[in-house]
């Protein structure tokens, strides 16, 4: 395959893997990022699955330096700058049809359209099958709970594959982020998409949560049957969760809200066993949104 570099101004080819109707994954750090839960995981899997890198979009045109700063390291005696990354890596497997890119970057400031109509059109060059987009929200969920993962896709093949009601769109309106511009446009240019969103504690200081990048692979591992073993992620989960049970013992007004929270959670799971309301019918991660920031805003009006 020749990728035209002339329809991806902005993308660096470092090389061109034969891929066979890859599904995409995909996570970007920034807004949709709650707890790094969405970053985190694709890190697992690209390490787990040493994916080799092949192609790089340059940061000049899409940040604010000021806002998302390069890094400075010391690597060898050098010293280097790190800017703003989007990077592509691929993945193949002896199945047909189960071959991978991973797209692990940062929500861009400007040029949005540029940005995804570069990503779509290596899409479209690698004949693309899915396009998976992995989320963190911050929710009003307990932390004591298995975080949950919602969301949606644009057929009906794909939401069987990830277990979700079809057709079953985001109700959510407000302000957004670059995934929902990214699967926006991905679907006009004929690519199927879905986003997996992991609810995310808001109370919760403490980052990365671990326990949002495991839901969201244990999703991926089921759904896509990729045979994982998530132990070592399973071990650190564990070991948040006592760092949070540490962090609350010392600040009682926060454990006291999570008792609430956990409370509350109670209610309602007591209550769809009692009715004939399903999960499928509580609103979606992106839904929440607008409700917590109503909710936040008036805690802090209050407050005043």
């Amino acid at each position: 395959m020749k990728l035209n570099k002339d329809d991806m101004p902005n993308i660096e080819i470092l090389s061109e893997p034969e891929l066979i109707q890859p599904t995409v994954i995909a996570a970007f750090s920034g807004w949709s990022d709650a707890g790094e839960a969405a970053t985190s995981a694709l890190r697992f899997l690209s390490r787990r699955w040493k994916a080799e890198l092949f192609a790089e979009l340059d940061p000049e045109e899409y940040y604010d330096f000021t806002q998302t700063r390069p890094h400075v390291k010391i690597e060898n005696g050098e010293r280097l700058i790190e800017w703003p990354s989007n990077k592509f890596s691929f993945h193949k497997t002896s199945i047909e049809s189960k071959d991978f890119i991973l797209i692990s970057g940062v929500e861009p400031h400007i040029n949005w359209k540029q940005f995804v109509r570069n990503i779509a059109e290596l899409c479209k060059a690698y004949n693309v099958a899915n396009f998976i987009t992995l989320g963190g929200l911050l929710a009003e969920v307990s932390h004591n709970n298995d975080i949950q993962v919602g969301g949606s896709a644009t057929n009906l093949d794909l939401s069987k594959l990830l277990g979700f009601e079809y057709p079953r769109l985001p109700g959510y309106q407000g302000p957004t982020g670059i995934l929902s511009v990214l699967n926006q446009s991905l679907h006009e240019h004929g690519i199927e998409t879905a986003s997996l969103w992991a609810n995310i504690p808001f109370y919760i200081q403490r980052t990365p949560n671990p326990k949002g990048a495991l839901a969201l692979l244990r999703h991926l591992n089921d759904s896509l049957t990729l045979d994982l073993s998530l132990h070592d992620l399973e071990v650190f989960s564990a070991r948040f969760e006592a760092q949070v049970a540490k962090d609350l013992e010392q600040n009682p007004e926060a454990a006291d809200y999570a008792r609430q929270i956990e409370e509350e959670t109670q209610k309602n799971e007591e209550f769809f066993k009692d009715s004939n309301t399903s999960y499928e019918e509580l609103p979606d991660a992106e839904t929440m949104v607008d409700e917590l920031e109503e909710f936040l805003r008036q805690q802090r009006d209050n407050e005043n």
